[in-house]
């Protein structure tokens, strides 16, 4: 059920639009694997990202979302955006869950750090946007990256996903290291 509904949001964010170059991010720890495609609209401040993550023991999470960005990028060493992800997910023991969180992301890679730099990433779904036996639900990244090729960098990083319930469910607190590459 989750392959084919992310497979069908992939197929229509994507077929939707004319999209500029975008990005695939792998982000691996050592029971968990996280992906997401993000890419920016032609033309537009729109950034679309689809999304998924697997736990070994806690679940699997497909997610999409829409964020606004600067589309002149004045300073390309700053990349931030602002907006939702909704997110879908089946964790032991709870029925599917429906989130719609808010939040956005910020990425800031100095050139006077050699390559080195820093992004976090977090989103939270309060009641009102939970659904189901859902109560809240957050999700934050943070990451210290490294540029390996002008198109890819390497990262070092702490993932960390909650849903509450009747009782708070930790779905991903882990370390996590992994790869962003640009086309």
């Amino acid at each position: 059920m989750l392959k084919k509904l992310t497979l069908a949001v992939a197929a229509i964010a994507l077929s939707s639009t004319a999209l500029a170059g975008g990005s695939i991010d792998v982000a691996l720890s050592d029971q968990s694997i996280r992906a997401e495609h993000g890419a920016a609209r032609v033309g537009t401040g729109a950034y679309i990202t689809v999304g998924g993550w697997y736990r070994q023991d806690a679940g699997s999470l497909i997610s999409g979302g829409f964020h606004a960005i600067d589309p002149t990028n004045q300073r390309p060493e700053l990349i931030g955006g602002i907006g939702g992800k909704g997110f879908l997910f089946k964790v032991p023991e709870e029925n599917t869950s429906v989130a719609v969180g808010l939040g956005g992301f910020v990425r800031y890679n100095p050139p006077q750090l050699n390559g080195v730099g820093a992004e976090v990433s977090a989103y939270y779904a309060p009641p009102v946007l939970a659904f189901g036996d859902l109560v809240d639900f957050f999700d934050v990244q943070a990451r210290l990256t490294y540029l390996v090729l002008p198109q890819a960098r390497l990262f070092v990083g702490y993932s960390d996903s909650r849903a509450n319930y009747e009782r708070e469910r930790t779905l991903d607190s882990t370390v996590t290291i992994g790869f962003r590459v640009r086309y």
